[in-house]
């Protein structure tokens, strides 16, 4: 039985924000403790930005502000160590624009401010993954691994920023550039690692070709490229060669189209590419990959495997129309996950539905309907709408993920049951402040579920 969680702390009850882009850290050491994040403002207007907390396996929430950035921070994710306990997180730091910061705490439930590892400017998204090696020489170092899109340079913008011993007092940091390809000026800003605990490390990303400023599409290429030492070597990311022209770097699908808008193209929600990757944990040579390009019938998600090392891939296992934010994750009984939300109906109807979709031969996939929630209400402020991004992650046979949508307590939204921490009345369907009785505005807010 999925569990599902409006992890909105009811002393927020009467918050009306777009807590949008969603993410989160599952403890593999005590799966009771997590960390989330989203597009969450301190409350108190303070000098730090808050994560959600909770030490209950999910059950319940509550804001801890220890994240170094004024007030709220731009893109952020977190990821813990395997067997540390040590909390990681990339960040866009405020004050500034496209300031990346690398963080770490081991008191996450305690009011210490993270600790900065690294600081510099020019990135957007960073995507955090973290392991701890589990044997040899180095067994009990924490690896972190953060995907960006190193707009500090020209071109070639695609970008792991990454530590191999990132527990120890003073880290060091290394930028590796995984595009080896010209580009239209930069690459795309999803660059997606996983990370294996054999040492083997995929990334995924688009190598933008070209860009029409007049239609706003982009001709890009879907890169995987691959690691098979925790890129510790002099060259990392270089271990997967493609055949059609010998570079680093394999590439899935060449020449596919998607719109870069700023603007709402989607359910409200602006378009700009999707991707997702993801190693099976008992078999470093199976792989899966989701991405998103403009098909015949629109905006659309794939999935693909690789059974090789990434060096070739099948046909597409899933085509699904008009969604994004896909998620992928694979169990410790290699059972696949697939987060994503897809826009159904049309006009004022039009409904955000967040599937999880799960599969053991990549064939007969299961479909679970976690939430339908309008994509007309509430009203678009800024984008992103619901983020750029949804999260999942297996710990042992379990997935968790977080997902953010609109509000309205509405158990028809929610087919599978869900909790509000904030108050709300599902007979009237409405959000109310903290005395229980004013009215609140429907607004985005991020839901946590764990399966099974």
């Amino acid at each position: 039985m999925v569990m599902i969680v409006n992890i909105i702390p009811n002393f927020l009850s009467g918050e009306r924000n777009q807590d949008s882009e969603p993410s989160l850290a599952v403890n593999p050491a005590n799966p009771l403790q997590m960390a989330a994040s989203a597009f969450t403002r301190d409350p108190m207007g303070g000098p730090n930005a808050p994560i959600y907390v909770s030490d209950d396996g999910g059950r319940t929430w509550s804001l801890n502000s220890i994240v170094p950035s004024e007030i709220d921070t731009g893109d952020i994710s977190p990821h813990f160590g395997s067997t540390t306990n040590n909390l990681y997180a990339g960040i866009l730091r405020r004050p500034g624009r496209l300031q990346l910061n690398v963080l770490r705490t081991s008191t996450f439930l305690q009011p210490n401010v993270m600790t900065v590892l690294e600081n510099r400017s020019g990135a957007d998204q960073p995507w955090t993954q973290a392991a701890t090696v589990p044997s040899g020489a180095d067994a009990g170092k924490d690896r972190v691994y953060v995907g960006n899109n190193d707009l500090s340079v020209d071109s070639r913008t695609a970008a792991i920023d990454l530590s191999l011993d990132a527990a120890s007092a003073n880290p060091a940091f290394d930028t590796a550039r995984i595009e080896r390809r010209a580009t239209s000026g930069q690459d795309g800003p999803q660059v997606r690692p996983t990370i294996h605990p054999d040492g083997t490390i995929y990334a995924a990303f688009y190598g933008w070709r070209s860009r029409n400023v007049i239609t706003d599409l982009v001709t890009a290429d879907v890169v995987v490229v691959r690691d098979d030492n925790w890129a510790a070597g002099p060259d990392p990311f270089t271990a997967l060669v493609d055949g059609g022209d010998n570079v680093a770097g394999v590439r899935v699908v060449r020449g596919i189209t998607f719109p870069w808008s700023n603007a709402p193209t989607l359910g409200q929600e602006r378009l700009g590419g999707d991707l997702s990757i993801a190693v099976d944990p008992n078999d470093s040579s199976r792989v899966y990959l989701a991405w998103a390009d403009q098909g015949t019938a629109g905006y659309t998600l794939h999935v693909r495997q690789s059974s090789d090392r990434g060096a070739t891939w099948g046909p597409d296992l899933l085509t699904i129309a008009n969604a994004k934010n896909p998620a992928l994750a694979i169990s410790s009984a290699s059972e696949v996950g697939l987060l994503y939300q897809q826009v159904t109906g049309t006009g004022v109807n039009q409904r955000w539905e967040t599937h999880l979709r799960r599969t053991v031969d990549g064939r007969n996939w299961n479909d679970l309907l976690l939430a339908t929630t309008s994509a007309a209400e509430p009203q678009v402020v800024n984008l992103p709408y619901l983020g750029d991004y949804a999260y999942m992650m297996a710990v042992g046979d379990t997935f968790y993920g977080i997902f953010s949508a609109s509000n309205r307590p509405d158990l028809d939204n929610f087919p599978n049951g869900v909790s509000y921490q904030r108050n709300a009345n599902f007979i009237t369907r409405r959000l109310l402040a903290r005395d229980r009785m004013t009215p609140v505005p429907v607004s985005i807010d991020p839901f946590f579920f764990r399966m099974p």
